[in-house]
């Protein structure tokens, strides 16, 4: 039995690697950044910047240990972020992100020749998302048709990432259905959603099983991660449920906040749930699903704050805890300033067409960190608008937090205040790598299944309990947010 693997996490934003020994403990991390280029509606990256992030931060993390050691890598992946590809397994053109907004001709065009909503979500698991795949092949077959003609394969970034390793592009299910070309009950590539595309089955990656072993690394593949042919890899996740197994979640029941670029409610259940709209996926775990409601922009936002209002001296971002402790004091909410993130939930039927953000209630006594604060509150009465969208409401004790606002003290707090709920913050952070470790010893054989896997690697973590003061307050303020919504709603 090898002694250690490997728990990747390829996001939005960079690539983290964490390398773990077999009895759970985590040995060396390593990160790489990467950037995205955005133009109006266009949301693109480099997939040669995934795959460098990857070798990179392998490298680093298994530097100090013999290469022979590592039996197993596993894969946390962004969903839905579209990476073309010709005969050489290599890239025709960017990647599209899944924040991508180009395709609402598509969009139109979907609707009228296949029919609807219902036909998308009944058979993926997932409404119309203009940045996802079904829309962007088709988008590429209209708009670029060159590009098209030398495409033989549209992978998303688990596939290519698992081609790059092994030769064999598969794809894992909790990310099959989000590309919206895979039927997630059967695992069979949908013939009508292939047909709108204009693609064939044999031009997508082979479905398959967290945990499944999709095969061994290339000598090519292991040269540029510093390893040996003998480590293998297992089929992985999305990131958000990498991150649930990550945080201990195998039974139905717990919900889990990751609060990333996008922030994302995750559910895990025994059986798919298509009644309520949500989001629908096969879990981490084989055997469980999961339902997902996500805010595309809940982290952004902050950010831009912080690069274009909250800066410190010589224009360095300020880090959180400084923006924690400025914002004691301020006044967002409980002085009628609010914060409504770019396609935020703004109606009852939870419509999810794109909206710029937007401040209502602002005036010339309001400073940087009182929009600081309206922002995280922004954010905060979001998640708890999406958590109401889940038929069994919360339990206690089961609602987690990573990412982030996990990183935040105030932030944290505010989320538990405004849901009136405890929330635990996970002691370990990096959950996505935890979980993608966890598939990498199930595919292995280190861990005989995830539950032993997560006895094994998971940890407590620090609970907190809802205010009882600041959260009648948010319970009015929540109510006022929502009301101004409808107003937000018909903004142009």
């Amino acid at each position: 039995m090898s002694g250690y693997v490997l728990g990747c996490d390829v996001g939005t934003t960079g690539t983290k690697t964490v390398l773990f020994s077999s009895d759970g403990k985590a040995v060396k991390r390593a990160y790489r950044s990467y950037p995205t280029f955005t133009d109006g509606g266009i949301s693109e990256q480099n997939a040669a910047d995934l795959w460098t992030a990857l070798c990179m931060t392998v490298r680093e993390a298994v530097s100090d240990i013999p290469p022979e050691s590592v039996g197993a890598i596993s894969l946390s992946t962004q969903g839905g972020t579209l990476i073309p590809v010709g005969k050489d397994g290599e890239p025709v053109r960017r990647a599209i992100v899944w924040s991508d907004r180009s395709c609402a001709r598509e969009r139109e065009l979907f609707l009228s020749e296949i029919g609807g909503n219902d036909f998308l979500h009944e058979r993926t698991g997932w409404r119309l998302v203009y940045g996802l795949p079904l829309l962007q092949v088709r988008r590429l077959r209209d708009r670029e048709p060159d590009i098209f003609r030398k495409c033989t394969a549209f992978l998303s970034v688990h596939d290519y990432i698992s081609l790059k390793l092994t030769g064999r592009a598969a794809v894992d299910m909790s990310n099959a259905g989000i590309n919206e070309l895979c039927d997630i009950r059967t695992k069979k590539y949908d013939p009508a959603l292939l047909s709108f595309a204009g693609i064939s089955e044999n031009m997508l990656a082979e479905p398959a099983d967290s945990g499944d072993v999709i095969g061994s690394l290339t000598e090519s593949a292991a040269k540029a991660l510093g390893l040996t042919v003998n480590t293998v890899l297992a089929a992985g996740a999305h990131d958000q449920y990498a991150a649930a197994v990550g945080a201990g979640m195998t039974e139905p029941g717990g919900m889990l906040i990751g609060s990333g670029t996008s922030w994302v409610v995750t559910e895990i259940s025994d059986k798919p749930d298509f009644s309520a709209g949500l989001a629908q996926s096969r879990a981490a775990v084989n055997g469980r699903w999961g339902s997902m409601l996500s805010l595309s922009y809940g982290g952004v936002c902050l950010e831009w704050i912080r690069k274009n209002i909250a800066i410190g001296e010589g224009g360095d971002l300020l880090p959180l805890k400084t923006i924690d402790r400025e914002c004691i004091n301020a006044r967002a909410a409980s002085d009628g300033l609010f914060f409504y993130p770019p396609m935020a939930k703004l109606s009852e039927n939870g419509e999810n067409r794109y909206r710029r953000a937007a401040f209502v209630g602002l005036d010339v006594s309001h400073d940087r960190f009182d929009l600081a604060l309206a922002v995280m509150e922004g954010a905060a009465f979001q998640i708890k608008w999406m958590t109401e969208a889940f038929s069994g409401g919360i339990p206690d004790g089961a609602l987690k937090l990573t990412g982030g606002a996990a990183k935040s003290s105030l932030w944290s707090q505010m989320i538990a205040d405004v849901i009136g709920k405890p929330v635990i913050i996970p002691e370990v952070a990096d959950m996505a790598c935890v979980g993608a470790a966890i598939t990498a010893g199930i595919g292995a054989g280190v861990f005989a299944d995830a539950a032993e896997a997560c006895r094994r690697m998971t940890t407590g973590g620090k609970t907190l309990l809802p205010d009882p003061e600041k959260a009648g307050m948010y319970a009015s303020a929540y109510e006022r947010y929502k009301h101004n919504a409808a107003l937000v709603g018909r903004m142009k």
